[in-house]
């Protein structure tokens, strides 16, 4: 399995057989293995989490096949490979398993499995806790994103990508760890932080996250090749 991150919340997941691309707008896409079907997956319509030019990829790959949200504009001419997803669902689609929850803000968070690796990818599912905001609003992000958490509580992923936005300053963090700890994770992927990769460094010196430092990774390119898995025989979850 190799993992790149592509900008802010897009990434692309390439498995043996499988290619799995989340969320992507922006950013370099690395060379498309022409013999793995490509799943572009995204989670709602916002402009930092989908772009036009992710239909353009069926002139790139000989096999492309769309998961999107249902308030994700479609292109005049509608691909013929297109699953429309909304959230709290489940569907087996082309050998892949999908499940979707609800979004604290627009669409859906993905829960893939494919050649039995499991993803997360948080879209824009978040404890959205914004300073300065009525705490009526606050209040129900919590509830909201909490509601959900408790939806997929104890499931393990291989792979979890979730939000550490800068922009939230000193609660930045609050979901990212309430997740950690409602999910068992082998390798996360912090995301939703633009171009300011200081800031969401030094959220990693926190002592709150501590017992995960180990499996979270921040480099652009990570490969199961290159890295030894994040839990070791005996080590114990945190």
């Amino acid at each position: 399995m190799q993992v790149t991150h592509l900008f802010h919340s897009g990434f692309l997941v390439e498995l043996p057989h499988t290619l799995l691309l989340f969320d992507y707008w922006q950013g370099v896409l690395p060379r498309l293995a022409q013999d793995k079907p490509l799943f572009v997956f995204v989670s709602h319509r916002h402009h930092d989490h989908y772009s036009r030019e992710i239909w353009q990829l069926l002139h790139r790959h000989p096999d492309v096949r769309y998961v999107v949200d249902s308030g994700v504009p479609l292109p005049p001419s509608r691909p013929e490979n297109l699953l429309i997803v909304q959230p709290r669902q489940r569907y087996t689609w082309q050998g892949v398993h999908i499940e979707t929850i609800r979004s604290t803000d627009e669409g859906c968070a993905f829960l893939v499995e494919a050649e039995g690796t499991s993803v997360y990818h948080a879209g824009d599912l978040n404890w959205w806790h914004w300073e300065g905001e009525p705490d009526a609003d606050n209040a129900w992000h919590d509830k909201a994103f909490h509601e959900e958490l408790d939806h997929i509580r104890g499931r393990r992923f291989d792979v979890a990508c979730l939000p550490l936005d800068p922009r939230q300053e000193g609660n930045a963090w609050w979901g990212f760890v309430d997740f950690l700890r409602a999910c068992p994770c082998d390798r996360v992927f912090p995301m939703h932080y633009g171009a300011d990769r200081s800031a969401m460094l030094a959220y990693l010196q926190l002592p709150e996250l501590a017992p995960w430092l180990s499996r979270i990774h921040t480099e652009d390119h990570w490969s199961e090749e290159e890295t030894a898995a994040p839990c070791q025989k005996g080590e114990s979850e945190p």
